[in-house]
């Protein structure tokens, strides 16, 4: 191999161990996957994940579409009725924090 394509293969390398840092890097930071769209998410990004008596929380994206749809107004035990809980994000989820 001669000095030219020693030099080209270096260039190569260097480059590649860049890309892959700057890919190790990104993921290591939570990257921008479908659950962090833009980045940043906040708590008014999460809501319940049914439409009557949720016990579970999603981002606003997943959630179901309760357009026309009549709930009762019991106050279920381990739901979010009744201001017994709401929708946080946490550890890059949504989840369901429970109020004292």
């Amino acid at each position: 191999m001669d000095k030219k394509g020693l030099i080209g293969l270096i260039v190569v390398v260097g480059i590649l161990l860049v890309v892959g840092f700057v890919w190790f890097v990104f993921q290591m930071d939570g990257g921008v996957g479908e659950d962090n769209v833009n980045g940043c998410n906040i708590d008014a990004d999460c809501v319940p994940a049914s439409c009557c008596h949720a016990s579970e929380c999603v981002l606003e994206s997943e959630a179901p579409d309760c357009s026309g749809r009549i709930c009762t107004m019991n106050c279920e035990p381990g739901t979010l009725d009744c201001g017994q809980g709401h929708c946080e994000f946490v550890d890059g989820e949504c989840e369901v924090v429970w109020d004292e």
